[in-house]
Parts: C-alpha cells; sequence; structure tokens
C-alpha cells in the first residue's frame, strides 16, 4: 500500500477485499454442482462461453454470490487490524477502531461502547434480513454434487 500510495485511503481498505480465497473456494464447489447438461444443451443452442455464463451459469449461483457478499460484507465490516494498519486519520476509522478508542487508560464509557455496538450491528443486522433467503439457500446447496 506504501508502493502505490494508498495509505490512509479508503482505497486500501477495499482493494484488498476483492481477492478472497475463502469466496474462490466456495464459488467453485458451487459452480461443480450446476449440471453440465444445462451447459452442453446451450453450447449446442450456439451460445458463446460469455453468453451461457452470463444467461446460464451466473442466474444459476445468485444464492451462492449472496452467500458469499453477506459474508464479505460481515468480515470487511469487522475488520479491525487491516484499518488499523493502513490508515492515521481518525476520521477515516472504522466502526470497530472507533469502538475500541472507548477503552480508556483509566476506565471504560460502557454505555457509549454498548450503544455504539448496536449502531456497528445494525447495518449488518439490515443486510442479513434483506438477503436471508439467498443466504440459507447459499449454504445449504454449496458443496452438493448435482
Amino acid at each position: 500500500m506504501v508502493w502505490s500510495g494508498l495509505i490512509d485511503t479508503l482505497g486500501a481498505l477495499l482493494i484488498p477485499a476483492l481477492y478472497n480465497s475463502f469466496g474462490i473456494f466456495m464459488m467453485r464447489q458451487f459452480m461443480h454442482g450446476i449440471p453440465n447438461e444445462l451447459i452442453d444443451a446451450a453450447r449446442i443452442d450456439g451460445a458463446s462461453e460469455l453468453r451461457i455464463y452470463a444467461q446460464v451459469v451466473l442466474p444459476l449461483t445468485r444464492p451462492a454470490l449472496a452467500a458469499l457478499g453477506i459474508l464479505e460484507f460481515i468480515w470487511s465490516w469487522d475488520a479491525f487490524i487491516w484499518p488499523l494498519l493502513v490508515l492515521n486519520t481518525r476520521s477515516k476509522f472504522t466502526l470497530p477502531i472507533g469502538l475500541a478508542n472507548f477503552n480508556q487508560e483509566f476506565g471504560t464509557d460502557f454505555g457509549a461502547l454498548m450503544a455504539g455496538s448496536v449502531i456497528a450491528v445494525i447495518p449488518m443486522f439490515v443486510v442479513y434480513v434483506a438477503l436471508q433467503r439467498y443466504f440459507v439457500a447459499g449454504i445449504a446447496l454449496t458443496g452438493q454434487k448435482g
């Protein structure tokens, strides 16, 4: 991040979150469950590889993509160490770093800490409730062989 000049920018938080080995593994396992007959039928109909991906494979992977999106959002939202390393300006700190600042040397403001914790949980709760049906389907179907 120092070499690319991204220290103390929001890009330093976003770029590492784009590549996730768990996401690659999860999507690979899910895509192995897609029947080859569907892909072969699209090839016989004359569809290109890009069209097969866009119109056959991608719609079938929506549950896994939603589950991965929820998990990645939660992991990114709760990140502590990486933002602490790359951010220097207090106004750019993430919520977990801000909550850690309630722990003082001689005590902790538990009221403010608990209020901040509730506020930090609300976006995760909203995302989960909005995508819950896809999350459950994506987790249930991942790893099953068709």
